[in-house]
């Protein structure tokens, strides 16, 4: 079966790595998979997508959802697909508009919830359109309980047409590179990864490691790109609060495991998620972990707190005891908790997914 993925283009994204993953996984169960970027623009490259075949809509820089629209319809005509599955909500619309009309079914990956807090004239579009793009779809698949559960997606998983498929990894366990030199230092480091977006909340989590320095001495480490204008405010923050020699913007890497090996603790302080990939790959790393209990499927993940300690998203003290305890001399540890997110039985549900919503 020819299977195209579509991706927006091709940053250092827990979406990006997850849909290269797919490509190589159905290419290497006999498929002929075709990750389609809209831009070629980011991290990662066709030798990462190998053995999949890999198209670029625009070889140029990043595009908008509208302008990619003329370029993504003529590769996916050029491709000529059975069947093709948007990555991530980023690329749902420009996938919609490209394949009017070209009697290819979809399959639409959801990795982040509708609704969102202080956002309520957006979270009525974002409703309304997320039901006009699952009516037009084969099938949608949620990547976590909790969006399984959103009011947006809970009617179609009632009704057969909205599947939740737990997001997983590949085990890894420990880095194949040495210790980033960024890493290594007295002080513990907290790590946390991710792009540098409101989202991800880093202003609550300078806020907190701000908190913690007032006990003891923490350094903070921010794997993950995105604008700079937006960098410098939290770089300004960090000053404000007498750490910015305590807080290091380190860009992107091609081993976070390098990174999470020589980390103390890794911390995720989003305002939300769908579920991370950054904190399966702490799981993985064996690292204790410090989640936000609106982090996607956190609370799910850590198990109430079993595999990791929870704390609100809002509440930088709280964050900072947290951090604290983590990085002390008996923290609580996730243990095999990552046996439960495997890659393989991930992909397999996708590859089902895709061959019933095809037909076959």
């Amino acid at each position: 079966m020819r299977i195209a993925i579509y991706v927006h283009d091709m940053r250092a994204s827990g979406v990006v790595r997850a849909m290269i993953a797919l490509a190589r996984f159905l290419a290497e169960q006999g498929d002929d998979a075709v990750l389609i970027a809209g831009s070629a623009a980011g991290h990662f490259t066709a030798a990462d997508v190998a053995p999949a075949r890999f198209v670029a809509a625009t070889a140029g820089a990043s595009v908008s959802q509208a302008g990619v629209v003329p370029a993504l319809r003529r590769s996916i005509r050029a491709v000529a697909p059975e069947m093709v599955l948007s990555g991530g909500n980023h690329g749902h619309v420009s996938l919609w508009a490209a394949s009017r009309g070209l009697g290819i079914p979809l399959v639409l990956v959801f990795s982040n919830p509708m609704e969102r807090a202080g956002q309520p004239l957006r979270n009525r579009w974002r409703l309304v359109k997320s039901r006009v793009l699952i009516a037009a779809a084969a099938r949608a698949i949620v990547v976590g309980r909790n969006l399984a559960d959103d009011r947006a997606f809970a009617p179609g998983i009632a009704a057969g047409r909205v599947v939740l498929i737990r997001n997983g990894i590949p085990r890894r366990g420990q880095g194949r590179s040495p210790v980033p030199d960024a890493m290594m230092g007295v002080e513990p480091t907290v790590l946390a990864i991710g792009r540098l977006h409101h989202q991800k909340n880093f202003e609550g989590l300078i806020d907190a490691v701000a908190h913690a320095n007032r006990v003891r001495p923490l350094r903070l480490v921010i794997l993950g790109s995105g604008d700079p204008a937006y960098r410098d405010t939290l770089h300004a923050r960090a000053r404000d609060h007498g750490i910015a020699d305590r807080v290091l913007f380190a860009g992107v890497t091609d081993d976070v495991y390098a990174w999470l090996h020589a980390a103390r603790l890794f911390a995720i302080a989003s305002w939300w998620e769908g579920s991370s990939i950054a904190l399966l790959e702490a799981l993985d790393a064996g690292l204790p972990i410090v989640a936000s209990t609106t982090a996607g499927d956190a609370v799910e993940i850590l198990d109430d707190g079993r595999y990791g300690t929870l704390a609100a998203p809002d509440d930088p003290a709280a964050f900072a005891a947290a951090l604290l305890a983590q990085a002390g001399d008996d923290p609580i540890l996730p243990g095999d908790r990552i046996r439960r997110y495997d890659q393989t039985g991930m992909m397999t549900a996708y590859r089902d997914v895709l061959i019933a919503a095809a037909g076959g």
